[in-house]
């Protein structure tokens, strides 16, 4: 299934790269987490590969 998104929106994002998220087994894995400047609830997506 392919979904297509046309959507041209302006938005400022931070970028934290190579955060450390601790696992059950106690192994750290390294994720970029990328959210829109400024504050208030926001949705999240969260797409991880293996």
């Amino acid at each position: 299934m392919t979904l297509t998104v046309d959507v041209d929106v302006d938005v400022d994002v931070d970028v934290d790269v190579d955060v450390p998220v601790p696992m059950c087994d106690g192994a750290a894995l390294a994720t970029d987490v990328w959210r829109p400047e400024g504050s208030g609830p926001l949705p999240a997506l969260l797409p991880r590969t293996p």
